[in-house]
């Protein structure tokens, strides 16, 4: 089997596993969301929780085909445009509360918290302090990864804890341990890493599923046209002058 096919398998297996074990919790969360969403004044909160983490905020906000209700938490400080190394601030306490404060967030709405790891400074604090504003916290981790990784180890958080001990719901992404899934011979290291294409699944799948609930709702989700075709920004400009005034990045 060469590299290509290799690599396809890893994660067409790991999306496979994704949806026979990970549905019912995709499920439930979607139906958290759902439900806080009927409201077309409240926000569906993302926080990306590291340096490559960061990513998720990215993919569903302001996104064709996802929700004008996605509000970003976006924190500069581990974005890899400031330096990699400077992404070990994940490991820092203290951060959320700072950085959630000028967002618009209203108790009962739900926020996605996303970790390649789960248990960094970054992750564990936002969720308690999510916990702390009355969010419901849908949290993305690997499960793999938390239960393998020491409890000692300064990757994580003082208190030991992985997001699974604090969310109310926890989607198991099956990114291994390490991240990396093909071998080379000759090479020192493990390459070809899955987190994020497996949190993007997750991620679109549970905007699509709270999209199929809402209408069973009875509501009219707010969806984002692309604004590389036309009529595209005709389209979006309505939606744009109501959420301007809730999302902080809009």
């Amino acid at each position: 089997m060469d590299i290509f096919m290799k690599y396809y398998k890893e994660l067409s297996n790991r999306i496979e596993l994704i949806i026979a074990e990970e549905r019912e919790n995709i499920n439930k969360a979607a139906e958290l969301i759902s439900e806080s969403l009927k409201d077309e004044n409240r926000l569906l909160h993302v926080f990306g929780t590291g340096g490559h983490s960061i990513m998720a905020c990215e993919e569903l906000f302001f996104r064709a085909g996802g929700l004008f209700q996605i509000d970003p938490i976006f924190f500069s400080g581990v974005a890899q445009i400031n330096g990699g190394m400077k992404a070990e601030i994940e490991r820092i306490t203290g951060i959320p509360p700072i950085i959630m404060r000028p967002h618009t967030i209203t108790k009962g709405e739900v926020i996605i918290i996303s970790s390649q790891a789960g248990f960094n400074s970054l992750t564990i604090d936002a969720a308690e302090e999510s916990k702390r504003l009355g969010l419901f916290v849908v949290g993305i981790e690997s499960k793999e990864l938390c239960n393998s990784v020491p409890k000692d180890c300064v990757a994580r958080h003082p208190s030991g804890k992985n997001l699974h001990d604090i969310a109310d719901i926890t989607i198991d992404s099956k990114t291994p341990y390490g991240d990396a899934v093909i071998e080379i011979e000759g090479a020192i290291q493990k390459t070809a890493p899955v987190s994020n294409i497996l949190i993007f699944y997750i991620l679109n799948i549970l905007i699509a599923r709270s999209i199929e609930k809402l209408i069973e709702k009875g509501a009219n989700p707010p969806i984002i046209m692309s604004g590389n075709i036309p009529g595209g920004d005709e389209y979006n400009k309505k939606y744009e002058d109501k959420y301007v005034k809730l999302v902080k990045y809009l």
